[in-house]
């Protein structure tokens, strides 16, 4: 039997003051799905991609990537995985060529074939042009871009974007999704947070929905948001069924308590 790609178990998190991040979230990606990560503000999504990529450490349950517990063998569970986070974090006084190749190299990609990587990585979205450039001077969505390369320069199996298109004008985020699809079609797993419905509606095969911490939903787009929200109708129909979803999962947990 094939090992999913992610299998989380019994996730908990609680931050200082009692603030309950997850509260026990179970959630299985087979391998090659386009996997969407939904839910308000503050839902837990990003701790959930902290806790899967060790950025955040693990209270209670566990994790696995492709059989690998993360916990007790890291480097394995990491070995094939690209993280795109929300927040920009590479060195933007580092030419990007550099900052490409030390990521490859960081994965045990030998320094020749991590510069080839580099530029083939950089070339998909578009900026192998600037590969010789410090980031600094790069636009918001440029610096997105570049994110995204250098979450694939190691060429890993399983892809977690938070907020991939985010600040990205409407080409930009069309050729992103184009991109996003390729490399699912050619197996890679992707799991993506998001908060455009429409790229939930339209790339994902699945969605997994988060409200306070709690996994209430997993399912096909049309299962969650009806058959009539197919591609090309307006957005406030998905936003009103997404809203009405949250807002009567929340209204339950108050009874309940």
């Amino acid at each position: 039997m094939t090992a999913a790609a992610i299998r989380l178990s019994g996730l908990h998190k609680t931050y200082k003051g009692n603030q309950t991040a997850l509260a026990g979230v179970d959630l299985e990606v087979p391998q090659g799905a386009f996997h969407g990560l939904l839910g308000p503000n503050g839902a837990g999504k990003s701790t959930l991609i902290g806790l899967m990529t060790g950025l955040v450490r693990i209270e209670t349950g566990s994790v696995a990537l492709f059989g690998h517990d993360l916990a007790r063998d890291p480097v394995a569970a990491k070995r094939h995985v690209g993280l795109v986070p929300q927040e920009v974090n590479f060195n933007s006084f580092e030419p990007i060529i550099e900052t490409m190749v030390g990521q490859a190299m960081y994965y045990g990609v030998p320094r020749k074939r991590a510069g080839e990587r580099a530029h083939q990585a950089l070339a998909r979205v578009g900026l192998e042009e600037r590969a010789k450039r410090k980031p600094w001077g790069l636009s918001g969505g440029m610096k997105r871009r570049l994110m995204l390369a250098r979450a694939l320069v190691h060429e890993p199996r399983l892809l977690i974007l938070d907020e991939p298109t985010a600040g990205l004008d409407v080409a930009a985020r069309r050729d992103t999704w184009e991109l996003l699809q390729e490399l699912n079609a050619n197996g890679t797993t992707i799991l993506m947070s998001s908060h455009y419905l429409e790229e939930m509606r339209d790339l994902c095969e699945t969605v997994a929905v988060l409200n306070e911490g709690r996994l209430i939903a997993n399912d096909t787009p049309s299962e969650l948001f009806g058959d009539d929200s197919a591609s090309g109708t307006g957005s406030k129909s998905l936003e009103s069924r997404f809203l009405a979803m949250v807002s009567k999962d929340s209204e339950a947990k108050e009874v309940s308590e």
